[in-house]
């Protein structure tokens, strides 16, 4: 079907600039998708659209490609850093929010921690046009200060971006005793999220110091001053999906680790996609030790954690 270039402008801009789905398109116009995709790809052929990779710095290239090499990572995406924190955490979501668009398929079953890096990623993603997806929360409810952070309402608004199936771990992720977390397991819906966590193709986490002053658990409400420095004294130097862990990435055989509720953390290596999200030096040596105990596959990080890491 001949369609004018004036359409097929129209089209493109509805898409690029309107940021609508290939999915809403096609309802608005009377379509079905792979129509809209066609012409999409016409935009493309007739130079209507004209798609530009903005490559990172060779630096932060060489820094990723010498992380891959030393770790055996399967990708290593590294920013620019700056003075400015803030900028650079964004920048670190949007890197992350591009690579969570190039990897999830339809089908894909995805699980998501929680944090701030994760929070920028989903805040910082599109509507993707895939089916048949599934996003499963992979540790409880934190009831934090700051609930924007929580996995509960990240999974939540991972699976709309994604019209995806959505598997909420609803309950705590920290109870005050093993035989709490025991009798909270054996709930037949906690039971069916817990075993979801054991069945994904892909997983996005947060990596965060044990420092208690920059601590995630400690702002978030998780843990307090005393406990976070106990953990600490005991040899923690950082926590994934609420596990305090040792300098060789291995789970310390602490209390407060076995009353968490979310995936098992000897578990998480049997997700074939482990992504892990996370900038700023003094991250470093959690980010380092998670890498040599192959905790994830994929690092987005910021050069001045890379190059504490290696150095």
């Amino acid at each position: 079907m001949q369609r004018s270039r004036d359409f097929l402008v129209e089209i493109a801009r509805r898409y690029y600039i309107d940021e609508l789905s290939q999915q809403e398109i096609a309802k608005e116009y009377n379509f079905s998708r792979p129509t809209v995709s066609n012409i999409l790809k016409q935009c493309k052929e007739e130079g209507i659209v004209e798609i530009r990779i903005r490559d990172g710095s060779p630096f932060s290239t060489a820094l990723g490609n010498r992380l891959k090499k030393v770790f055996n990572l399967e990708n290593a995406i590294i920013i620019p850093s700056t003075e400015d924190i803030t900028a650079v955490l964004s920048r670190v979501g949007a890197e992350a929010a591009a690579y969570a668009a190039s990897v999830i398929k339809d089908g894909t079953r995805v699980g998501i921690a929680w944090g701030t890096s994760l929070y920028q990623m989903v805040h910082q993603m599109k509507q993707l046009d895939v089916i048949d997806t599934s996003v499963v929360q992979l540790m409880g409810g934190l009831g934090a200060n700051n609930p924007q952070y929580d996995g509960t309402d990240l999974a939540r608004e991972l699976s709309k971006l994604l019209n995806a199936r959505y598997h909420p771990l609803q309950c705590p992720v920290l109870v005050k005793s093993k035989e709490v977390k025991e009798m909270l397991i054996s709930e037949p819906t906690i039971e069916e999220a817990l075993r979801r966590t054991k069945n994904l193709d892909i997983a996005f986490v947060g990596i965060s110091s044990n420092d208690p002053e920059k601590s995630a658990t400690v702002k978030a409400g998780f843990l307090n001053l005393k406990e976070a420095e106990e953990i600490m004294k005991a040899g923690a130097v950082g926590h994934i999906c609420g596990y305090s862990y040792d300098k060789h990435g291995q789970m310390l055989d602490y209390p407060v680790n076995h009353r968490i509720i979310g995936i098992e953390f000897d578990k998480l290596i049997d997700i074939p996609n482990r992504v892990g999200i996370a900038c700023g030096a003094d991250k470093a040596t959690a980010i380092k030790a998670a890498l040599e105990a192959k905790l994830i596959t994929t690092l987005i990080t910021d050069e001045s954690a890379a190059l504490r890491i290696l150095n």
